[in-house]
Order: C-alpha cells, then sequence, then structure tokens
C-alpha cells in the first residue's frame, strides 16, 4: 500500500489520547530456524530483479489496544561501515564499506490496521525483495550492497488520525541472530545446505542432492560433475562476456529521478517518520543499547531459460 493512500484511512472515532492504554510487544516466528542459520552467518542473495528473504519475517503482536489502528513498518540498517569477504571458512573484514543511502522504511501493506487485527494476524515480510540495482524502486524492495551485513529492524506506531503529529505509542523492536550478510552468491556451502533442506521451493533440489549421496562410479561421477554448472562464488567471479552483457543492459540513471525515496506522507507527520529512517545511522529514536532489554529475543523475474540451485534458494516470487 502506497503511504499516500494511508490517508483515506482516517479513524473518525478515535478514542481520547488519554483513555488508550497499551503496550505493544512483537515475537519473532521461526526463531529458531533463525538461530541456526546464525550459526554458521546467515547470507541473503541480492540479484538486479530483486529476491525474498529466507528464512522470511514474520511477527506476531501482543499488548495492542483493540480498537487503536496501528502502522507496522521494516527497515534494513547497516550493522557497521564495513565491508566483508568470505575467507577460511568465515567472514572477515577486507575494507572499509561503500556509500549506504538513507532507505525508506516498507510499510506492510496492511496498516493501518487495528490491534485486534495485529494481535490475530500477525505481519508477514514476505513480499520484501533485495536488490543491488538501485533503479528498483518498486514498493517492497531494499538496494543493498554486496558483502556487506545488514540488520532487520521493525517498527510499530499508533496512528489513529493522520491531521496531528503522532505523540502516542512508538516502539521498534530488534531480534537477535537475524543480521545476515548481503551475498551476490551463497559463500559457505553449509548456508546453502541448510537453504535446500529448510526451504519449501527446493525440494528438487533436494532429491537432486539424495541421488548424489547414493555409491556410483568415479568415472560417471566425474562426468556428471563436468556437466553440473557451478554457480560463481561471486560477482567478481563471473566470466568477462557476462559481465559487459550484465552492464550493457543496465538503464542509465537520469539525472532527476533519486536513488532513495522517502514515504509521501502529511507534512505535519514528516519529522516523526524521518526518526524511522535517519535512524538508521544512529539512536535518535528513544530505545535502549541493541543488546539490552529492548532488543527482543525471547519470541519476538523476467523469465529465462533454465535454472539452478541459487533460483530456488530464496522464497519463490
Amino acid at each position: 500500500m502506497n503511504l499516500p493512500i494511508l490517508q483515506d484511512f482516517l479513524f473518525k472515532n478515535a478514542l481520547p489520547e488519554e483513555e488508550i492504554v497499551d503496550d505493544p510487544k512483537a515475537e519473532l516466528d521461526e526463531k529458531k530456524l533463525w538461530e541456526e542459520f546464525s550459526e554458521f552467518g546467515t547470507e541473503m542473495v541480492i540479484t538486479k530483479i530483486g529476491r525474498r528473504m529466507f528464512p522470511t519475517t514474520r511477527l506476531r503482536f501482543s499488548g495492542l489496544h483493540f480498537k487503536s489502528k496501528y502502522i507496522v513498518m521494516m527497515e534494513l540498517i547497516p550493522t557497521d561501515k564495513s565491508r566483508y569477504k568470505f575467507c577460511n571458512g568465515s567472514w572477515q573484514v577486507s575494507g572499509a564499506g561503500d556509500f549506504e543511502p538513507i532507505r525508506a522504511p516498507f510499510v506492510h501493506p496492511d496498516s493501518p490496521q487495528t490491534g485486534a487485527h495485529w494481535m490475530t494476524m500477525g505481519a508477514s515480510f514476505k513480499p520484501v525483495k533485495l536488490s543491488n540495482n538501485p533503479m528498483n524502486q518498486g514498493e517492497g524492495y531494499f538496494f543493498l550492497n554486496s558483502m556487506h551485513r545488514y540488520q532487520p529492524r521493525f517498527h510499530i506506531v499508533r496512528c489513529d488520525q493522520f491531521n496531528k503529529a503522532i505523540v502516542s505509542t512508538f516502539r521498534t523492536f530488534v531480534f537477535k541472530h537475524t543480521d545476515f550478510m548481503a551475498v551476490t552468491a551463497y559463500q559457505n556451502q553449509d548456508v546453502t545446505k541448510k537453504k535446500i533442506a529448510n526451504n519449501p521451493f527446493a525440494k528438487g533440489f533436494r532429491n537432486r542432492h539424495d541421488e548424489e549421496d547414493r555409491p556410483v562410479k568415479r568415472r560417471h561421477r566425474e562426468v556428471k560433475k563436468k556437466k553440473e554448472k557451478t554457480p560463481p562464488a561471486s560477482e567478481d567471479e563471473e566470466p568477462e562476456a557476462k559481465k559487459r552483457k550484465i552492464i550493457e543492459n543496465i538503464p542509465l540513471i537520469p539525472q532527476n529521478i533519486p536513488l532513495a525515496q522517502t514515504p509521501k506522507i502529511p507534512l505535519d507527520l514528516f519529522t516523526q517518520w524521518q526518526m524511522a529512517i535517519i535512524s538508521s545511522f544512529g539512536n535518535l529514536l528513544p530505545i535502549s543499547d541493541p543488546m539490552g532489554k529492548n532488543r527482543s529475543d525471547e519470541i519476538p523475474l523476467p523469465l529465462k531459460k533454465g535454472f539452478d540451485v541459487v533460483d530456488l534458494l530464496g522464497e519463490k516470487s
């Protein structure tokens, strides 16, 4: 849902602020799966056309006021200012990070909705796609730099009326084990195997790997390996011809189109929304240290010919 459309959801019968009592809490679904990936160092593939996240992020809420309306948002913030490389089985800092634009948060398409709705349905951020193409400005797209680490962060705002500044609940949640490395191809084989084992859209690859585990003659195995296409370990290892083709197909960026769009919302609320965006570069929001008590850790394409393992390790579009 586009932010300007949110103005059509004015809650005419909103209760006076002093009569509303809430204490928003959020829990992360599939916490155990996130923890298992975190042991190896979670990786998320980014592509020109965008790739969905796996594991996906889904939140459950409690402590909301049943009749009041809330807006739920997600943003991705860099964890540091470094660029990384995968070397000897671990991630190591390789130098200074690339420029990080200010990213507008993704507003959940159900927003705004009543507390009763959020506590019943929860909020799934499955539509979010990760891209390394700055021209992808569509709803739900996040432009990320490859070989950089990012942390998902979630905001819930009680906002019944849009004609006055937000002076009500604004709560931020950061969950342990949800940070990830943005890559153009998986670097850690353990992460690849785990995504194949857990992603429901990778069933075909699970069957193929089971067949490969059966005893076969060495010469047959060698022939099979030669025929298989191995995805490059990084964008830098792609053939030069493929690099030139990709570069030629990338449209020039018009000078009058900004690389980062800001939410189009009422002027008197813009400052409040800016806090959620600009806070990516500093703790401007009234929250404690990311590892402190406010850090929730209890619960919280165009069609192409052929495909390979990387195409199914993320969520199916």
